[in-house]
């Protein structure tokens, strides 16, 4: 998102909502969370629970991302999840943010670029590009 901001894309989202959603230390520059109803012709981070309730017709682009590493993707989550103080497992979280965006983006039939976070830095030009369709 911060690469979004860099390129002069129009961004939708706070840098950061609280410290516990979006500490600091863990990102400087910040998450850009949306806190509001999406906007069209933005480039915003949606996560698949949210994106089921956008009309499809409204986003012309869509990067999903994922890990690769599933491990360091888990403990991720488990980290995240203990500053928010949930009891919920890694695996579990990820089973179902997938099944969510997988039913989607097959009921939808939307286009959409896959990148993976151990890629952005050699795909950033490539994905402001796309995002700036």
């Amino acid at each position: 998102m911060q690469q979004c901001v860099n390129a002069g894309l129009p961004v939708h989202g706070e840098a950061f909502i609280s410290e516990a959603l979006t500490p600091v230390e863990g990102n400087p520059g910040g998450y850009y969370e949306i806190t509001s109803p999406p906007q069209t012709g933005m480039v915003q981070k949606v996560w698949p629970v949210d994106l089921v309730k956008i009309n499809p017709q409204d986003i012309s682009a869509l990067l999903v991302l994922d890990r690769r590493d599933k491990a360091a993707l888990f403990e991720s989550m488990t980290r995240q999840a203990q500053r928010e103080k949930l009891d919920y497992p890694a695996d579990k979280a990820y089973e179902e943010i997938s099944s969510t965006l997988q039913s989607y983006l097959e009921k939808t039939g939307i286009d959409y670029k896959l990148v993976y976070t151990e890629d952005l830095d050699d795909e950033i030009d490539a994905i402001i590009e796309y995002l700036g369709k």
